[in-house]
């Protein structure tokens, strides 16, 4: 690879990790945990180190058809990673540093021992990574180039809100079809879409990504799915101000430099899932949507779901579960009508003075008030994306996983379909469920399964670029 040295790779390399704190990027011998990025992801007191790890992000092209992401990852728990995504074999691993010059991926999504790859990135007199080079166990040696992608910061606004984000443009002249993601609940990041940002970039997709509203660096009040039981009772209806802020990154794009307007769609997962649905539905200007892992049905419904396949798969009794069922559903008859308050915070309290708090979906648990129930039923739980998706007139892809314990596959891929096709039976609509996966489309074997996986499902991939290149790229 021209342009490419050891010496200028190891002065750069010592130089970029200097900025660096040594737990960012994993758990190092000595340190008891990597960074931790609480509640709204924000990370403006390791923001430096954070964005030294901008430098290896990207892809990676081994040869014709086979690429790698390396990117930047905030997870669950708060940790901020530098991730590595092959996207032929499906695998996601963590990148752990073992010295200046080298880097390493273990055996596991987040374990480190025995190391399974070594890893050296290359850089040219400019000082930019331009590819990297890895070694296995069994000697295996590999290099790859780094694509010439390039980023930019993007603000936009939408109401009282600023939205901040990044787009990512892909390699060669425009314009690009473009795809914007959408999060799912909770206080997420740009950070928080693992392998997907960089996979579809690899397929020739500019991506825009930003932060939710109310979380890291984008302002506004954020009501979402995983809103509960707040304190101020918003008068937004959910998922209102979720949609106003889609359609406001839809209207980006359609002037941007370098973006096909005739080919910008949306990917989500979770929440977000059921949002690109919606987004579809409300705009013509939506040229495809692709629902991953995203309910489909009252959000109600799918509340007991989670009790029920969460109790299940910790193993507890079908006496538990229906009891704990039938106090869910008392619950939630108090949150539509108002009636039988006083009951349900005494049946709540004897549940969790019994030992059965599992038993209590985590949206009851934290009501205090009726106003609060009231404004829950009403706010959010009552909604239905189902009732506008007959408007959907793009092509649409579904995707779950067969082990999701906060969807129910089967029940949503169905009703997606169906009620899309409601109206025009031609509509290009696809909706598969994927065999041993997750919420995440990560791999699972059973609904017990609680190991964390360290690849993709098989056939997500694939399934997702065979898909986007018939229609849209």
């Amino acid at each position: 690879m021209k342009g490419i040295s050891d010496k200028s790779f190891s002065a750069n390399r010592r130089l970029i990790l200097s900025t660096i704190p040594a737990a960012l990027i994993t758990t190092l011998p000595g340190c008891s945990s990597a960074i931790r990025i609480p509640g709204r992801q924000d990370n403006a007191a390791i923001s430096n180190g954070f964005e030294a790890l901008q430098a290896y992000c990207g892809v990676y092209r081994f040869n014709a058809g086979h690429t790698l992401g390396i990117d930047r990852f905030i997870n669950d728990s708060g940790e901020g990673v530098l991730l590595w995504t092959d996207h032929r074999t499906g695998a996601v691993r963590r990148i752990f540093n073992e010295s200046t010059d080298e880097f390493s991926i273990g055996p596991g999504f987040n374990t480190r021992d025995p190391v399974q790859q070594t890893i050296r990135f290359m850089w040219d007199k400019d000082m930019r990574v331009v590819g990297l080079t890895a070694s296995s166990l069994e000697g295996e040696n590999f290099s790859a180039r780094k694509a010439s992608t390039r980023e930019e910061e993007v603000v936009f606004s939408q109401g009282d809100a600023t939205l901040r984000g990044t787009l990512i443009h892909p390699e060669g002249s425009g314009p690009h079809p473009a795809i914007i993601l959408l999060h799912g609940s909770g206080p997420l990041t740009r950070y928080s879409f693992g392998p997907y940002p960089r996979f579809f970039n690899s397929l020739g997709f500019a991506v825009l990504v930003f932060d939710k509203r109310g979380t890291g660096d984008s302002t506004g009040w954020r009501i979402d799915a995983s809103t509960g039981a707040p304190e101020k009772l918003s008068p937004s209806y959910y998922p209102d101000d979720l949609l106003a802020d889609a359609t406001a990154a839809l209207n980006l794009l359609h002037t941007y430099p370098g973006i096909d307007p005739d080919r910008i769609g949306f990917w989500g997962s979770s929440e977000g899932g059921m949002l690109s649905t919606q987004m579809a539905a409300r705009s013509q200007e939506v040229a495809f949507a692709i629902n991953s892992s995203g309910f489909m049905g009252p959000l109600w419904q799918t509340l007991l779901y989670q009790v029920e396949i969460n109790m299940k798969a910790r193993g507890h009794s079908r006496t538990d579960i229906e009891q704990a069922l039938e106090f869910n559903r008392f619950a939630l008859e108090v949150a539509r009508t108002g009636n039988g308050f006083d009951t349900f915070l005494e049946r709540r309290e004897k549940i969790v003075q019994s030992g059965n708090a599992a038993w209590i979906g985590w949206y009851i648990g934290e009501y205090s008030s009726l106003s609060q129930m009231r404004w829950s039923w009403d706010h959010i739980l009552s909604f239905n994306p189902l009732l506008t998706l007959s408007q959907v007139s793009c092509p649409t892809l579904g995707v779950f996983g067969e082990f999701d314990l906060s969807t129910d596959a089967s029940t949503a891929s169905v009703a997606m379909r169906d009620a899309i096709l409601a109206a025009n039976s031609r509509r290009d609509v696809t909706v598969k469920v994927i065999p041993n996966a997750s919420h995440s489309l990560m791999e699972r074997h059973a609904i017990e399964d609680r190991s964390q996986s360290n690849r993709m499902a098989p056939g997500v991939f694939d399934l997702l670029r065979e898909w986007l290149i018939q229609r849209v790229s």
